[in-house]
């Protein structure tokens, strides 16, 4: 193979010779994992909402009573909610920080890109699937 076939190198990927086309497959692949991310923290995100909206209502005027029980055990919105974020969280680290840096690539654009895990949730809100 020649080495003036446009900037190619063997296994057929872009050289650092044309820098213009390694950048919107790192911001769509950055992108793309993010998205997926913020997929999964759909499940935390309506544990945590859950818990700012219905775990409240119990009528606790005294500091020692409560007049109405707690709308169900929350135990497991707690836990949904701490365990997935926990997750949520680990994996933006990962696939946003850690795994940039080990392949060499620029953290920049990836850590830019977490701004759209919210997406998928604030999406679904916006359009009543929640």
């Amino acid at each position: 193979m020649r080495d003036s076939e446009a900037g190619k190198d063997r296994e057929g990927g872009a050289t650092s010779a044309d820098p213009e086309s390694g950048v919107g497959r790192v911001l769509g692949a950055a992108a793309f994992a993010n998205l997926l991310i913020g997929l999964v923290g759909i499940v935390p995100a309506l544990c945590v909402r859950w818990l700012l909206t219905k775990f409240p209502s119990a009528d606790c005027g005294g500091a020692s009573s409560c007049h109405g029980g707690t709308p169900d055990n929350p135990l497991g919105m707690i836990t949904g909610a701490v365990l997935g974020g926990g997750f949520v969280v680990g994996m933006v680290l990962v696939v946003d920080l850690l795994m940039p840096r080990q392949e060499g690539s620029p953290v920049g654009p990836w850590l830019g890109m977490a701004l759209l895990v919210p997406a998928p949730f604030v999406v679904g809100h916006a359009v009543g699937w929640f």
